[in-house]
């Protein structure tokens, strides 16, 4: 990278390459100004009266069914996918299954619990 910049500052020197022609910024505000239309257009374009277009029109209503649809649709929704419990169901954690008597003393040994804190949580349970 600076092998090539070395070697550009030799062919070229310190010298700009660039260079603007004589006289432009002394006509470059008149010929700004030529090109720009004139007040009485603009003035004409303002007070023209904005057509709406139909849907930047009917948007705030859109954006109400937007919201009634969304509201639906949740109300459905939960509506549908209630669960219903039956007054006869017993939750999970009272259901009573069969337990096999000759993995009770490696669970119980696994989650280091004696007799008496079985019993405990057999008393509390009941």
């Amino acid at each position: 990278m600076e092998n090539e910049e070395k070697y550009i500052r030799m062919k070229m020197g310190d010298k700009s390459p660039f260079r603007v022609p004589e006289g432009y910024f002394d006509q470059l505000a008149s010929r700004v100004m030529s090109q720009l239309p004139e007040q009485a257009t603009i003035q004409q374009l303002e007070q023209q009266p904005r057509r709406q277009s139909r849907l930047v029109a009917l948007r705030p209503w859109l954006y109400a069914a937007a919201c009634v649809v969304a509201v639906v649709v949740l109300a459905l929704t939960f509506h549908f996918h209630q669960r219903v419990v039956e007054p006869y169901e017993q939750p999970m954690a009272t259901v009573s299954a069969p337990v096999d008597d000759e993995y009770i003393d490696d669970v119980a040994d696994y989650v280091m619990l004696d007799n008496t804190e079985i019993y405990a949580y057999l008393a509390e349970n009941n």
